[in-house]
């Protein structure tokens, strides 16, 4: 990376409120290494608690989907890969997770976002609370593992709307999409 591109680069990210952002191969380790920067990192900083905790179990719930739905990378043979932006405005925290996903999934993501946007809070925390108590979800749903709380816990701690986006991924149009969801709180 050259010097004035990665200086843009910091310069963007602080102007966008970014704290922390990584983008590369995705395992439990990564995912336990972040987690300890994240946890420290509201430890020392000004920001609300129950906000910063709601950010974090979020960015758990999304960094997990990342981990568990994503494909193979496909120019890797063994790598999932994934990216998550960690940000301050200056009444609220997001955060932001990207990674590749099946094109023949997006119909389906898309609709689950929106079911769950379409929610009001009550009926949030009453389809949370039934999806617990639901020991037939895997006869219902073989694709998901979790029954769909994820995005049932990022609605619940969200202050907005689950925003999302899919793009093409270059050289694999047909085959991959790359996922985007920001959550703030």
């Amino acid at each position: 990376m050259e010097i004035d591109l990665f200086s843009s680069f910091q310069m963007d990210a602080e102007k966008k409120g970014v704290i922390f952002y990584y983008s590369g191969a995705l395992s439990q380790n990564v995912i336990a290494t972040i987690s300890d920067i994240l946890r420290q990192r509201f430890e020392n900083d000004d920001t609300k608690s129950k906000n910063s905790r709601k950010l974090f179990s979020s960015f758990i719930e999304m960094i997990q989907n990342a981990l568990h739905y994503s494909p193979i990378c496909p120019h890797t043979t063994s790598e999932k890969l994934g990216a998550v932006a960690v940000g301050k405005t200056e009444n609220d925290l997001y955060i932001i997770c990207g990674n590749f996903v099946d094109k023949k999934y997006v119909g389906r993501i898309s609709e689950k976002i929106d079911n769950v946007n379409n929610m009001s809070r009550d009926e949030v925390k009453a389809a949370y609370r039934a999806q617990l108590k639901n020991d037939h979800h895997h006869d219902e749903d073989d694709v998901s593992k979790g029954a769909g709380l994820g995005l049932l816990t990022l609605a619940r701690d969200s202050k907005s709307s689950i925003e999302y986006s899919f793009r093409d991924v270059d050289g694999y149009e047909s085959e991959y999409s790359e996922l985007h969801l920001k959550t703030i709180f």
